[in-house]
């Protein structure tokens, strides 16, 4: 949904009385974050792996250790991770 022209100049307007007003925080807000780098699919893709090597570390630590709750929680992460995918696929495919 694009802006209307009057919203546009309101919002180039406030920007401006900003950066004149604070211009260490108009350059602060303008600047990207390190988190902007990633995010979005890279981020859920980087967080899913992540979990899924958190998931299998803890499957060979329970069977190293004779943890069976532990080999459980770490099943769970990994099918969990895969289960994320196949409803993010899912997801992508109705839209």
């Amino acid at each position: 949904m694009a802006l209307a022209d009057h919203e546009k100049r309101s919002l180039e307007e406030i920007e401006l009385r900003l950066s004149e007003d604070d211009p260490k925080l108009a350059a602060r807000l303008t600047r990207p974050s390190r988190l902007a780098v990633v995010s979005g699919r890279a981020g859920r893709l980087l967080g899913g792996l992540a979990v899924y090597l958190v998931g299998l570390l803890a499957v060979v630590l329970g069977v190293a250790w004779g943890v069976v709750a532990l080999v459980v929680v770490g099943a769970v992460m990994g099918t969990g991770v895969f289960v994320g995918l196949i409803v993010e696929a899912w997801r992508g495919q109705r839209r």
